[in-house]
C-alpha cells in the first residue's frame, strides 16, 4: 500500500469516526430532552405514620435528657414486655414518676414481700403527681423554646401529630 494512500485512509477513518461520535453524542442529548419526566408523591399508611411519631418521639427524647440538666425530669425509656406477649416494646416515663412508684410500693405493703392488692394504680399515681408534672411540662417548653435543635426536633413530631389526627378525623 502506498504511504501516500494510506495517510489518506487515516485521515478518512478518523474523520468519520469522529463525525459518527459528534451524532450519537447529539442523538443521545436529544434522547435526554424528550425523556418524559414522571412525578410519585406517596402517602404514608397510619401505621407508617404512627411508627415514624414513635421513632421521632425517642429521638427527641434522647435529644432532651442530653440537653436537660434536672434529673427529676429525665425521661427514662425501656423495653418491657406487656403481660401475655413476647414481642418487648420501648416504653417512657419520666424520673419523677418511677420515683414516686417506687416510694408507693415501699410504703404501701406492711409486711415482707409485694402485695399486689395494695399496689397504687397508675390513675393513682398521675392524680398524685400532678402538680410536679405541670412543672416538668414548663420545663420542657423552657428547653424546647431555648435550644433550636429541639423545637426543630419538636416541630416534626407535632407535624406527624397533626398528619395522624387528621387521619382519624378523614374516617
Amino acid at each position: 500500500m502506498n504511504p501516500r494512500r494510506y495517510g489518506l485512509h487515516a485521515i478518512k477513518t478518523a474523520a468519520l469516526s469522529l463525525a459518527l461520535a459528534a451524532s450519537f453524542q447529539v442523538s443521545a442529548q436529544n434522547d435526554k430532552e424528550r425523556v418524559e419526566k414522571i412525578e410519585v408523591f406517596g402517602q404514608k399508611t397510619t401505621p407508617q405514620l404512627k411508627r415514624a411519631f414513635d421513632n421521632q418521639r425517642f429521638e427527641f427524647l434522647e435529644l432532651y435528657n442530653s440537653i436537660n440538666e434536672t434529673a427529676k425530669f429525665d425521661v427514662i425509656c425501656k423495653y418491657q414486655k406487656p403481660i401475655g406477649s413476647k414481642i418487648a416494646r420501648k416504653s417512657c416515663e419520666p424520673r419523677y414518676v418511677k420515683d414516686f412508684r417506687a416510694m408507693k410500693i415501699q410504703t404501701s405493703s406492711t409486711v415482707p414481700g409485694i402485695e399486689l392488692n395494695r399496689l397504687p394504680s397508675d390513675d393513682d399515681i398521675r392524680f398524685l403527681t400532678n402538680d410536679t408534672r405541670e412543672e416538668a411540662f414548663e420545663h420542657v417548653a423552657a428547653l424546647v423554646a431555648t435550644h433550636p435543635e429541639l423545637f426543630d426536633s419538636f416541630r416534626k413530631l407535632d407535624a406527624l401529630h397533626q398528619r395522624i389526627e387528621q387521619r382519624k378525623e378523614g374516617n
